[in-house]
């Protein structure tokens, strides 16, 4: 019986292999063997499954745990240089900051504010608070949280 997984084992795994099947891909559609919306709506289907895959938890955790068996920020493996990375989120709803709150609530005219008040936020270590020198009001830290990524350089 044949896995899912397998059915990626028919697609290019080398630069060279990539280049090749699109040619091909782009040969058959510019000969009218395919129909090219045929075409753009496979592909979609295709890059809708792979995110979907990608973005599964229990796939992203397994991922991340693969990789930590390599000791090195970057590495090699299945023909690829693999970066190892971390990504800071925001969460600046906890933040006790009403001109924030504010700026918020009229969004669509204030992002570029909204930004900087962001900006000025992030100085801000979590767990710690500041005085806002106009308000008076004690602003607390935005709290965070790390995502470890790949970046993935195909060979």
């Amino acid at each position: 019986m044949e896995t899912a997984i397998a059915q990626f084992t028919y697609l290019p795994a080398t630069k060279a292999e990539r280049e090749t099947f699109v040619q091909m891909c782009v040969d058959e559609v510019k000969s009218g063997e395919r129909n090219p919306l045929e075409l753009e709506v496979m592909l979609k289907n295709l890059e809708e499954t792979i995110n979907a895959i990608r973005k599964h938890p229990d796939v992203k955790e397994m991922v991340v745990e693969e990789a930590q068996k390599y000791p090195e920020k970057t590495f090699k493996a299945f023909g690829c240089t693999i970066t190892k990375t971390n990504r800071t989120s925001y969460n600046f709803s906890n933040c006790n900051d009403s001109t924030y709150n504010e700026m918020k609530q009229e969004e669509s005219e204030l992002k570029e504010q909204i930004k900087e008040r962001e900006t000025f936020l992030k100085t801000i270590r979590p767990g710690m608070s500041v005085a806002d020198a106009v308000t008076g009001e004690m602003i607390v830290g935005p709290e965070t949280s790390t995502t470890e990524s790949l970046t993935i350089k195909l060979g």
